[in-house]
């Protein structure tokens, strides 16, 4: 668990922050006093990720706190009840993530936004394209600051390289003014690999005006900042972008998720399986399908309710995705039916991968209001990707009815 270091003397403040960030999933530490944020540094420094910092305190006025939280090499952000903008430039004159005057209760949840998405940035890399060095620099300390993974390019070939090397890079800014190949080619380039909610491009430039960043974006970029950018606005660009980037994935994932069991949907199988099964018929793999219906399922549901039939479901994909492989693909196709999509599987192994599969969910022990409830499964499988996906699905489909008229609790192929 994430934990945070929160420094105020103002006791309710410090509740009302505390309470919020644990709700949220977060471990908190408090302090009132420079006294107490020093005892605690010296015993639990490795356990915080960062500090949320009251500039002024009994006993340290002029914000030495924020210079203690810093020479532990803490992130940290400040915040203030009173504002000035030779405050504001005091504090930005330090290495700090942030500042946040708390005049009302918004600035709680600004708090609480700013600490979820640092701790979430640590797992995106960035990439920042520019040949001139000391801007380059300065972006990477910002983005690196921010608690990114930051990857550096001079120019536009180099990044191409880098995004095609380095996995998760999900946003690049990208200067104008490059050599070898620019800012707008650069990005032309990236869009015919990545789309715009794959990879976030900001441009930047000191010539910037209305023309050049309608160019950008026209060009394929998802913002535009000119330079020289104050920092909380660079901040706030590349925040709110990767926010619309988590949004996107997150609609993904909810169209794609089947919502009970966590597994792929019927709709994510076919997009995942369609190259699979592509890849076979160019002779380049094989692939064997397996469709799983569970036997008798009606009379769980009857007999113990609906509850009891998501658990046995949750169960059977749980038990799925711990026996498939990393590189077979499984969904939920609906109701009591499951689909194994397993590539490259030896034939020599067919028979025994998916009589395995039926024997682990013949295993299973349910239990459901101290009553054992017992599952068994019939399995069709089909390896002939000659008629393509569908032409697969359908020979898998009448394996099945083979096994259910067979008895049920069996595995039916075309051998």
């Amino acid at each position: 668990m994430t934990t945070i270091l929160v420094v105020d003397d103002s006791k309710f403040f410090l509740s009302v922050l505390t309470s919020k960030l644990r709700a949220t999933g977060f471990q908190v530490i408090g302090a009132a006093s420079i006294a107490e944020t020093r005892e605690i540094l010296a015993t639990r420094r490795d356990e915080i990720f960062m500090a949320l910092l009251d500039l002024f305190l009994p006993d340290g006025p002029e914000g030495e706190v924020v210079d203690l939280a810093i020479s532990h090499g803490i992130p940290s952000v400040v915040f203030t009840g009173n504002y000035s903008e030779d405050t504001r430039d005091r504090v930005l004159s330090k290495r700090v993530i942030d500042y946040v005057v708390k005049d009302d209760p918004s600035s709680l949840d600004y708090l609480a936004s700013l600490v979820h998405r640092l701790d979430h940035n640590r797992t995106i890399r960035a990439m920042v394209v520019d040949d001139a060095t000391t801007s380059r620099k300065y972006m990477v300390d910002l983005l690196s600051l921010y608690q990114f993974q930051v990857v550096e390019a001079t120019n536009g070939e180099q990044a191409l390289q880098r995004l095609a090397d380095t996995d998760n890079i999900r946003m690049v800014i990208t200067d104008y003014h490059m050599p070898v190949m620019d800012g707008f080619q650069l990005i032309k380039a990236i869009r015919r690999t990545w789309r715009r909610d794959q990879v976030a491009v900001i441009g930047v430039s000191s010539s910037g005006s209305s023309t050049l960043s309608a160019k950008f974006i026209k060009s394929g970029a998802n913002d535009f900042l000119n330079k020289p950018f104050l920092r909380e606005e660079f901040f706030c660009r590349i925040a709110m972008n990767v926010d619309l980037l988590e949004q996107v994935d997150q609609l993904k994932a909810a169209a794609t998720t089947d919502f009970l069991t966590g597994v792929p949907n019927r709709r994510a199988f076919f997009e995942r399986a369609l190259p699979l099964v592509a890849a076979a018929l160019r002779g380049q793999a094989q692939v064997s399908m397996g469709l799983i219906d569970l036997d008798h399922f009606k009379s769980i549901n009857d007999t113990h309710g609906h509850e009891a039939g998501d658990s046995a479901l949750v169960a059977v994909a749980k038990m799925l995705q711990a026996e498939c492989r990393q590189t077979d693909l499984v969904a939920r196709f609906g109701g009591e039916e499951f689909c194994v999509l397993a590539f490259n599987l030896p034939e020599d192994s067919r028979d025994a991968y998916f009589e395995r599969l039926r024997s682990r969910i013949s295993d299973l022990r349910l239990d459901f209001g101290g009553k054992p409830v017992s599952l068994s499964a019939s399995i069709g499988v089909a390896t002939d990707p000659s008629e393509g996906l569908d032409g697969l699905i359908a020979e898998a489909d009448r394996q099945l009815y083979r096994a259910k008229q067979a008895g049920r609790n069996r595995v039916c192929w075309l051998k």
